[in-house]
């Protein structure tokens, strides 16, 4: 069984990003953002057939949650990698088009997301 390591890097992305939004650093608030957002994707349980149409339901009414999936630290580790490939990808893409400011952006959200990558690998 995989445990589940999400709720403390969740706990530490959001406590960067709070830190991040009192520095006023817009590209770490960027990067931290999409990256919570990402982990909450991955956690996110698939529906399949069970999906219904919409139906009222109170708020807090506990027929309608899901608990959401347990992500492992192998799981975290490729999140961030895919994470960081991707924005490195397209930073290279931007170079190739001559848009050397958009892939300087992006360059910098690789830098952050692989403070995030080191601790998970190293354990």
């Amino acid at each position: 069984m995989t445990t589940d390591e999400s709720l403390g890097f969740l706990a530490l992305l959001k406590n960067d990003l709070r830190d991040a939004m009192r520095a006023r650093n817009a590209a770490e608030i960027t990067t931290l953002r999409g990256l919570i957002a990402a982990v909450d994707n991955a956690q996110a349980v698939p529906v399949g057939d069970r999906h219904e149409t919409y139906v009222f339901h109170a708020f807090g009414d506990g027929a309608v949650e899901v608990p959401r999936k347990a992500l492992g630290r192998a799981e975290l580790l490729r999140l961030v990698e895919t994470e960081i490939r991707s924005r490195s990808d397209a930073a290279d893409d931007y170079r190739r088009l001559g848009r050397d400011d958009k892939a300087r952006d992006l360059s910098q959200e690789v830098e952050i997301l692989s403070r995030y990558g080191v601790p998970l690998a190293s354990g």
